[in-house]
């Protein structure tokens, strides 16, 4: 394949009846078949040409929904770019990517009507709305999946000169009678521009092609039988949910539940009864503390089947390092952690463990499609999904991708069995006046072992290094500790540490953080904030 519409109509044909999505609305279980969903696919496509969009730069703003992912495809698979981007950032920040990313269009949540008419108003290349409506599980167009159609969406137009009042409401319903279809871009043609979460500087744009998406499709080694349940609590923006939970799972005619909420995974965990997900390591995390808290005397079967829904058997991690502590513990239960490794500008996966080829510790072997070197420690990457550069960032463009490869800015390693492991980040080594570097996240994934220790990042400042710990407030508000007592025995912890490591590596200074540390939607910790919201 080579490209997002050849992946939609192959799918479309092969797995016509099987559902492809299910959500909830309200008590009800919701599904659209993968025939029923890409031929709502084909009418958003046409009527978006129809609108007047043929090689433009579309943004979509929402959480995850049938209208996000119906409207995504219609993008992909026909000859416009998708921009997805995070609805949970600031407004402000929201209307700088739709200007930096060039859109003339938006979808948007109904919801945020307020952020419509901030685009309208800021944003001259930007000429339609299309609404992502919130679906009513009492509307008969919902209850059956063979009558769902796009009627759910709305097209409002704004008259800037009217103070961007409503002129005039329309559905993509009333463009679906268009019989003309477009080509789909294909092949080195841009599918979509991903924004890194911009944890240091300004956010870049990945340009991703159509046929390095496809690649990275391909070229992860996995494979169920069609219908199999995937449960999808990722952001949907993010490049790892959209990748490897859609497209991957499209092409293998998964049934892919939506997680309307984080809040909401456990509960629907047990309601779907996946059999595979993706998760980033602060979800797994999180999820072993609360197994830890459940009597040891019941069966880990029993337990298994009250948390996890009693199917799932796969979850791939990635997003940041998982220690391999949760390997076992997650195997206790009849789940199997695999590993993996990536970034955006790789579409998203450079390596990955898998069923049939699997280390603990390493992020698994590197993809077919890829290869890998090394210069001073740093993972360098060459691979048919490497992005095609930053959008409009030539300068950036030109410092991460040198000679053909693409530096991630992590360091790594290949052991003699071809596993890649990743033992930190260039850009994050603390570098002492003696001349020692470290690792913060080696610290870090040690001490967030402790059930005491909720969250901790290590920082080097004064030439010494410090931790900066979030405790377990759960074991705080039990055992009703002070703050004296909670600085002592956090420093327990430390010191216990401590007695392990070489000299600098050892931890001078603890400070007890009050409130969690700010993350961005995928949950990882935005370190250049962690000095913020601290006692004084």
């Amino acid at each position: 394949m080579n490209s997002i519409r050849q992946l939609v109509e192959s799918s479309a044909i092969k797995y016509t009846d099987i559902p492809a999505l299910k959500w909830t609305a309200g008590p009800e279980i919701m599904q659209v078949t993968y025939g029923s969903l890409f031929e709502n696919v084909a009418k958003i496509r046409k009527g978006l040409s129809a609108d007047g969009f043929n090689g433009s730069h579309l943004a979509l703003i929402g959480t995850s929904s049938i209208s996000w992912m119906e409207s995504y495809l219609a993008i992909t698979s026909g000859n416009n770019v998708a921009i997805p981007l995070d609805p949970l950032l600031p407004s402000e920040d929201l209307i700088d990517l739709v200007q930096r990313s060039d859109s003339e269009g938006v979808f948007l949540e109904e919801s945020n009507m307020v952020l419509a008419e901030k685009i309208l108003a800021q944003c001259p290349k930007v000429n339609k709305i299309y609404l992502l409506n919130d679906f009513d599980s009492k509307k008969k167009v919902y209850s059956d999946p063979k009558l769902h159609s796009i009627s759910e969406y709305e097209l409002s137009k704004y008259d800037a000169n009217h103070h961007n009042r409503i002129s005039s409401i329309k559905t993509l319903k009333e463009l679906s009678d268009y019989v003309d279809d477009v080509p789909g871009n294909e092949g080195d043609d841009t599918a979509m521009i991903i924004f890194t979460s911009g944890t240091t500087g300004k956010s870049k744009g990945v340009m991703l092609s159509q046929k390095a998406l496809i690649s990275n499709v391909e070229s992860v080694e996995y494979d169920v039988e069609p219908g199999k349940t995937l449960l999808s609590v990722l952001p949907v923006h993010h490049a790892f949910c959209l990748v490897m939970d859609y497209l991957k799972g499209f092409s293998l005619g998964t049934t892919i539940c939506i997680n309307d909420s984080f809040l909401h995974m456990a509960k629907n965990m047990t309601l779907f009864k996946p059999e595979v997900m993706l998760m980033v390591p602060m979800m797994v995390e999180t999820i072993y503390k609360k197994l830890e808290s459940v009597s040891k005397l019941l069966p880990k079967k029993m337990v298994a089947q009250k948390v996890f829904g009693g199917n799932l058997k796969t979850v791939f991690v990635g997003g940041a390092h998982l220690d391999e502590y949760y390997i076992d513990k997650f195997a206790a239960y009849g789940i199997d952690l695999y590993e993996g490794y990536g970034m955006s500008e790789c579409s998203p996966v450079i390596s990955s463990n898998n069923p049939t080829t699997h280390k603990p510790g390493s992020v698994g072997k590197v993809l077919k499609n890829a290869q890998v070197s090394f210069e001073d420690g740093e993972v360098l990457v060459r691979s048919t999904s490497v992005m095609k550069g930053y959008y409009k960032m030539p300068e950036e463009t030109a410092e991460t991708l040198k000679g053909g490869w693409l530096h991630t800015g992590d360091k790594g390693y290949l052991d003699e069995d071809g596993f890649l492991y990743i033992n930190g980040r260039v850009k994050n080594l603390i570098i002492l006046s003696n001349g020692e570097n470290i690792s913060p996240e080696e610290i870090e994934n040690k001490l967030a072992l402790h059930k005491l220790i909720d969250e901790v990042v290590i920082t080097g400042e004064d030439n010494i290094l410090t931790a900066r710990i979030y405790p377990n407030q759960d074991i705080i508000n039990k055992k009703k500790w002070d703050e004296d007592t909670v600085k002592s025995e956090l420093q327990k912890v430390l010191d216990d540490f401590n007695r392990s490591q070489p000299t600098y590596r050892k931890i001078s200074r603890l400070v007890v953080r009050q409130n969690p540390f700010a993350r961005n939607t995928t949950r990882k910790i935005l370190r250049q904030k962690a000095l913020l919201d601290e006692p004084a």
